[in-house]
């Protein structure tokens, strides 16, 4: 029987005057369903989706804190992790990894992978065997020539075969054997193509290096509280015991899942599940006021055939059959939505969140959307029909606009509008101000020239004595000498970390031995720290304030090159730092030869970094990187670049080869991700308002047109029609424009602690938001205010 009723709304809808509204309700009903449901499905892989782990709320990170120092965590130093694995009680198992990138070596070529170096216990405390073979142990045996590779190398590499294990790969020409493959499931904050055994026994002495990432099992019993307690102890007994290295660090522990989900990830991704509900709410009151210029352009149809002996119960069927039929063809458009932003938010956010999970649609979520916006447009729909078909049948024949009916549902008709410029305002004023957010971070000076810039990472094997540093030192002088040669080339140097790099090593620094007229307020710093070659501040163009740069006759461990402020800070303001002393975090005395201007190091978002640079002479990193500057395009110079390094050191082959302005613009990706998505569901939201309010200037304009039309046929010109038709629409856009308006500066207001804003940005975002909703509600209603205007008077008068 409800067949009969579905057929009838499918020929219904099909009629040139129902199409409009049939295809803005499917599409209004399909945007909102398809975005809730994607950005659900990405916000439950990275909040809730499962690492891999057995028991993942028994699994910890424990990070070192110096808050005299101003770091909230930092690695961790491999004598604390053994103090650590020994002493603590309320802890299962214990373990550490680092990361590094290594050269794979076959007859053919040379491949460079991520390598996880992790110690024994790691197993026990994720709880997870290999998916293919065994775990790596503590033998010499396994420390000398193991290695298990993960499951996407497995199928890049081997294609998945099964006779894998065993195979031999060069390791930087050590030869390993493949022991087991670790299961594709298991998040730890990073992709790593190998794992390696870490002897951390080796380095049992150290205190004060802090490399390395510590993860544990919670004992039976224990809790976080309690674990933290007891780390917290044995910390401060290392500190007494270890003054130099480990006076005034602490423990931070967190559960796993806290530290792979950073605070700035969960409030971008509350942020936008922030945008999406909006979105939500306008897309139910667009329904809303669709289904009530509906019911009520069906108001005289259904007196009509209730005058001649229609079932009431017939007409609410009818309704509802076509409410239904919309929310499923609705449905069906949201999940295909749902499906298309899926991959691409899974393709845009994989390598900005290493721990993003399994993406998939959620049927929970999507029978959530689903019912919210079908209860919605059932809602509206059913309660004016039910209204119609309980009144006087005379009164739905006359089709007064003045009827009871009409007037409560104009009413709330235009307070839906109202809220939905409301909440549009919101949204585009907030995409708006992180616009603006994203360009001044843009614009922020560097400290050092980025155009013309290329910049290529370079690994080296492991320096076990001066001899091996004296013959990588000499490599490196050989290709730097050679790229030197290219046409083209203005300078090259080699860093050990490129500006706004992903490593940042950091460093205390105290004023050395001073004589007594030294500043009052000289005070220790912690500074990042980079080694550098000669020609590194002339390649990058930072400007040099006073003293030199480094020389090749300079010995290894004399010479320090300070940045501004950590010379300000050291020494006071007021001292000439050059040919002074400084004592630095690993107890190493150097003397100052330099002070060069401050540079961003870490982030845009951050200030100026405080940077103390160490000559190449004194040691090399297992990774460095070359910087070379072009007099022109310097990604030309990539292939020559690559190929003359292949011929002076063919075992080690560059990576990672980018301009260093696409370093910079790599470094911004996640703010502009952040305001591209937001401002795409502001700019969705604009659209769904404009189609709401321009749909019901549509509706009055045929619902008046006898109106219309006996004003013109009694003089009224059709510019004034016009301009009464926009002015009724844009009214009502004024007015949310406004509320939507007061309500972003009270959040705002009471968001001022968290957020830097300054009160020019705030006008100018709400003056945005303002003029794109105020036009996009007058071009809306251009076409309806043309149509009345247009109306022939004699037509109109005869058709009513």
């Amino acid at each position: 029987m409800f067949l009969r009723f579905l057929a009838v709304a499918v020929r219904r809808l099909r009629r040139p005057g129902n199409r409009g509204y049939a295809l803005g309700a499917v599409a209004t009903l399909g945007l909102g369903v398809g975005a809730v449901i994607a950005v659900a499905g990405l916000l439950h892989a990275v909040l809730l989706a499962p690492l891999g782990l057995r028991d993942e709320d028994r699994v910890i990170r424990i990070a070192e804190r110096n808050d005299t120092q101003g770091l909230a965590e930092f690695a961790v130093a491999t004598g604390n992790f053994l103090a650590w694995q020994q002493d603590a009680n309320s802890l299962a198992a214990t373990a550490a990894f680092t990361m590094r990138g290594v050269n794979l070596l076959d007859a053919d070529s040379a491949e460079r992978v991520t390598a996880l170096m992790a110690s024994p216990d790691l197993d026990a405390v994720l709880g997870r065997e290999p998916a293919l073979g065994r775990s790596l142990n503590n033998s010499a045996e396994d420390r000398a020539g193991a290695l298990l590779i993960s499951a996407s190398y497995w199928q890049r590499r081997y294609q998945g075969a099964a006779d894998v294990l065993g195979r031999v790969l060069q390791v930087e020409g050590v030869p390993r054997v493949i022991v087991g493959i670790v299961p594709a499931d298991l998040q730890l904050g990073a992709a790593a193509d190998i794992w390696l055994p870490l002897d951390v026994q080796a380095d049992a002495d150290n205190h004060g290096d802090r490399r390395l990432t510590v993860l544990a099992r919670l004992a039976d019993g224990a809790s976080l509280e309690s674990a933290s307690n007891e780390l917290q102890a044995i910390a401060d007994r290392l500190a007494a015991a270890h003054p130099d290295s480990n006076a005034g660090w602490s423990v931070r522990v967190e559960s796993i899942r806290d530290w792979l989900v950073t605070h700035e990830q969960r409030q971008g991704l509350g942020l936008l599940l922030a945008a999406v509900a909006l979105l939500l709410l306008i897309t139910c009151a667009n329904l809303a006021v669709l289904q009530i210029a509906r019911a009520l352009q069906r108001q005289r149809e259904q007196g009509i055939r209730l005058a001649i002996g229609a079932d009431a119960g017939d007409l609410r069927n009818e309704v509802l059959a076509e409410s239904l039929l919309l929310v499923f063809a609705g449905a069906a458009l949201g999940l295909v939505l749902a499906g298309g932003m899926l991959k691409l938010g899974y393709s845009v956010l994989a390598n900005a969140l290493p721990t993003l999970g399994s993406v998939s649609l959620r049927p929970d979520v999507a029978a959530l959307a689903i019912l919210a916006c079908g209860l919605t447009t059932l809602l509206f729909a059913l309660a004016p029909a039910s209204l119609a078909a309980r009144a006087h049948p005379a009164g739905a024949l006359a089709g007064s606009s003045r009827s009871s009916l009409g007037t409560r549902q104009g009413s709330l008709r235009s307070a839906l509008i109202i809220g939905q410029f409301a909440i549009a305002t919101v949204l585009l004023a907030g995409a708006a101000l992180l616009a603006g957010r994203v360009y001044q971070l843009s614009q922020r000076p560097l400290g050092f020239a980025a155009e013309q810039a290329l910049t290529a990472r370079i690994s080296l094997p492991t320096i076990a004595s001066d001899a091996d540093l004296a013959e990588q030192q000499r490599m490196l002088t050989r290709l730097l000498a050679d790229l030197r040669s290219l046409p083209g080339v203005h300078a090259v140097a080699v860093a050990s970390e490129a500006p706004l790099g992903a490593v940042d090593t950091q460093m205390q620094v105290a004023p050395g031995p001073m004589p007594a007229e030294a500043s009052a307020d000289a005070q220790h710093a912690q500074a990042s720290w980079r080694i550098v070659s000669e020609d590194y501040f002339d390649t990058l163009s930072i400007p040099l304030l006073s003293g030199r740069h480094f020389r090749g006759n300079d010995e290894p461990s004399d010479s320090i090159i300070l940045s501004q402020s950590v010379a300000t800070r050291v020494f006071g303001a007021s001292t000439d730092p050059l040919g002074r002393m400084v004592t630095m975090g690993n107890q190493q005395r150097r003397v100052v030869v330099g002070v060069v201007a401050d540079t961003r190091q870490r982030s845009l978002a951050d200030g100026m970094t405080p940077t103390v640079y160490l000559p190449t002479s004194w040691y090399l990193w297992e990774s460095m990187t070359l910087t070379l500057r072009a007099d022109g395009d310097a990604a030309a110079l990539a292939a020559t670049v690559r190929a003359r390094a292949r011929a002076i050191a063919p075992e080690r082959p560059l990576f990672d080869l980018r301009t260093l302005s696409a370093v910079i613009s790599d470094s911004m990706a996640a703010p502009r991700l952040q305001a591209g998505v937001i401002l795409a569901f502001a700019a969705a939201a604009l659209l769904i308002a404009a189609v709401g309010v321009g749909s019901v200037s549509a509706w009055l304009v045929a619902r008046r047109g006898a109106d219309f039309a006996l004003r013109q046929a009694l003089g009224a010109a059709p510019a004034r029609v016009r301009r009464e038709v926009l002015m009724e629409g844009s009214g009502r856009a004024l007015i949310g424009i406004a509320v939507g308006s007061g309500v972003l500066l009270l959040i705002l207001g009471l968001a001022r602690s968290q957020m830097e804003l300054a009160a020019s940005n705030i006008a100018a975002a709400i003056v945005v938001a303002a003029l794109s909703l105020l036009g996009a509600s007058l071009l809306a209603c251009w076409w309806p205010a043309r149509r009345a205007a247009r109306i022939a008077p004699a037509q109109a008068l005869l058709a009513s």
